[in-house]
């Protein structure tokens, strides 16, 4: 009997366990389910869009949780506060776009199918050094020290140092800086008498220049600065001949007074490292050692603070001081309309776009660019090594004598920039010479174009102009 109960009883409490047992499952099995589905979803929307495979998800298998691996906070601070970039000069700094954005921040950006945007996006920053008064003894300094540090400048030239010195001319033009005039003598009493002396100046210095590097420069700095100089009259004709006007924004103070030292002068140059665009006033004329003493130190800040160095043109900004009330109360005349319409306009030619000059030489025909030839005292003039050599001729230079060796169309000459004379040589031994205008200027010979055919066997030369191009033919 005893057996009979306790079956009964047995199997009742058995039973009751396993339905305890099968609530506790459901419970626990909706609530691990509920838990992993949230986890599963992030990490499917971090990883696919990541691009990487996804793991087999099960509510034993629960992914972990995405952290991005950064340092505490403040090593991340010191870290993008020490990153400053280093930028030479004709270098392009690294565009913010291109820095890598937080890992996060990429993921997002993947998704939605757009290039992560830059954090901290910085405006470009540039610096023209501009020098005045040279060239000198100073001017080798700086130029060695613009070299070894990759950077170009702005040299604002007076015409009588050029002349002088011919060579520093040649050797700015030559490592790629940019020839601005500072007029001729520099002296203030004639150039702010009036503004045909300005213009007589500015003109001298120009040719020098040209006759130096074969070009005109465009760029004018006014001794002084144009602030209690220049009137309505200066700023208005210099505009209207084809020139461009530039003053600074930062003095160096180097000229202030006679052997201001180097690290005054580099504190006076650096006191503005915010401004998007400096024009910096420093000189290399004579005296100024310590100019060229604080350039290493003014480059080194400047590149710290992130900036690039540029070169002043035609297209740059121009920097104008305003006419000041002293400027424009003095009873300075004015040029006559007669003098304008002689100087003004025709000067602004000589900067308008050129026309071609189309070479059509037996069967032969190039075509040389505005600026690749010019016009003087009524012939064609052209560099010589470029036009024969691109006419099927060869060309040799013999540096010791300054002459050039020439064989085209079936003839052997010289061309001497000392004797100014041109020889044509014979098969027979014989030679004969004739008087040439051979102009030597900075590494290039120019030479009469009519001259050059008539040695080379091209006579007849005969010139056309229309509204498209100049053109020369010969036989």
């Amino acid at each position: 009997m005893k057996n009979n109960l306790e079956n009964p009883i047995r199997r009742i409490m058995i039973c009751g366990l396993l339905v305890i047992a099968v609530v506790l499952s459901l419970g626990v099995s909706a609530y691990g389910g509920q838990g992993n589905s949230s986890g599963s979803r992030i990490t499917y929307s971090l990883q696919a869009e990541a691009g990487s495979a996804l793991p087999l998800l099960s509510k034993n298998n629960a992914p972990a949780v995405p952290v991005q691996d950064l340092p505490p906070a403040a090593a991340r601070m010191t870290t993008a506060e020490s990153r400053q970039p280093h930028i030479s000069g004709g270098s392009t700094p690294k565009a913010d776009a291109e820095r890598p954005a937080p890992a996060i921040q990429q993921v997002a950006a993947a998704a939605a199918g757009k290039a992560a945007p830059a954090a901290g996006h910085r405006k470009e920053k540039v610096v023209y050094l501009t020098f005045d008064d040279g060239p000198s003894a100073v001017t080798p300094k700086v130029l060695s020290i613009l070299q070894e540090q990759g950077v170009k400048a702005t040299f604002f030239v007076l015409g009588d140092q050029a002349a002088g010195r011919p060579e520093l001319i040649h050797a700015i033009w030559e490592q790629g800086h940019a020839i601005g005039n500072h007029t001729y003598n520099h002296n203030y009493h004639d150039l702010y008498s009036g503004f045909t002396e300005f213009w007589r100046q500015i003109k001298q210095t120009e040719e020098t220049v040209r006759e130096i590097t074969g070009v005109r420069p465009q760029l004018v700095r006014a001794p002084g600065g144009t602030f209690g100089h220049f009137d309505s009259t200066y700023f208005n004709l210099l505009k209207q001949a084809g020139y461009r006007v530039m003053d600074w924004t930062v003095d160096s103070g180097d000229s202030r007074r006679r052997g201001v030292p180097a690290a005054e002068i580099v504190q006076a140059s650096v006191a503005d490292l915010n401004s998007a665009s400096v024009v910096l006033l420093l000189h290399d004329g004579s005296g100024h050692e310590q100019s060229a003493k604080a350039l290493p130190a003014i480059i080194e800040r400047y590149r710290a603070a992130g900036y690039e160095f540029g070169v002043l043109d035609t297209q740059s900004d121009p920097v104008q001081f305003r006419v000041s009330s002293k400027a424009a109360s003095l009873q300075r005349s004015k040029p006559s309309q007669d003098w304008i319409s002689a100087n003004i306009a025709p000067n602004a030619e000589l900067f308008a776009p050129g026309k071609a000059l189309a070479l059509e030489i037996g069967r032969m025909e190039i075509k040389l660019k505005p600026g690749e030839y010019r016009l003087q005292d009524g012939q064609y003039y052209v560099p010589l090594r470029a036009t024969v050599e691109r006419l099927g001729g060869r060309v040799g230079w013999d540096a010791d004598t300054r002459s050039a060796a020439v064989s085209w169309n079936g003839r052997s000459m010289t061309l001497d920039s000392q004797k100014q004379e041109v020889g044509i040589h014979w098969p027979d031994g014989t030679a004969e010479y004739r008087a040439a205008q051979v102009q030597l200027q900075g590494s290039y010979l120019w030479v009469p174009l009519r001259m050059l055919l008539e040695a080379a066997g091209h006579p007849g030369a005969e010139a056309f102009v229309n509204a498209e191009e100049r053109r020369v033919t010969a036989a």
